[in-house]
């Protein structure tokens, strides 16, 4: 008969399912580390680039000044 008083060792066991939880938590605070810099860099992108589907201005026409003496050159008469 098996004496019931006597405990069988888990330690190894326990030192396992320890490691294992070590190397989870290590791995998903990686994971957050790593998604939380790509957004940030993803974040910094878009607002460097934020214009970017803005049309570049157009820079404004000036009026062309002109004295009496020039009209003649510049308004082209229609002939009949």
């Amino acid at each position: 008969m098996k004496n019931p008083f006597i405990k069988e060792s888990n330690s190894l066991a326990w030192i396992t399912a320890g490691a294992a939880g070590i190397a989870a938590a290590g791995a998903g605070i990686w994971y957050y580390i790593k998604q939380r810099r790509e957004g940030q860099l993803a974040a910094a992108y878009a607002h460097e680039h934020a214009g970017d589907y803005l049309e570049a201005k157009q820079p404004h026409k000036r009026k062309q000044r002109t004295d009496v003496h020039n009209l003649g050159d510049i308004v082209h008469h229609q002939q009949l």
